[in-house]
């Protein structure tokens, strides 16, 4: 498989965020899902366990989407899609 380069990769980890985050009514909302994205990025690079990751995400869900409900949805789907996504960067 070819690797994705940062932009791409980005964007794809944006993708799998909306569709998250899209019946919560907030996909979009503050912080940018780019910017989010942007910060999953470097958590992959940086080898961040899924644990990590899953903080990183329940913090935005809590204190930027004001979402706190989406703590009881798993965040398993989103885990993997963003594991395939690493192992093409």
């Amino acid at each position: 498989m070819a690797s994705l380069g940062r932009e791409a990769a980005e964007a794809a980890i944006g993708r799998v965020l909306l569709e998250h985050w899209q019946g919560t009514g907030d996909a979009g909302s503050s912080p940018p899902v780019e910017t989010v994205a942007h910060d999953i990025y470097n958590l992959l690079l940086r080898g961040a366990s899924d644990v990590q990751v899953e903080r990183h995400l329940r913090g935005i869900e809590r204190d930027d989407l004001h979402k706190p409900e989406l703590a009881t949805q798993t965040l398993e789907p989103v885990l993997r899609s963003l594991r395939s996504i690493e192992r093409t960067i």
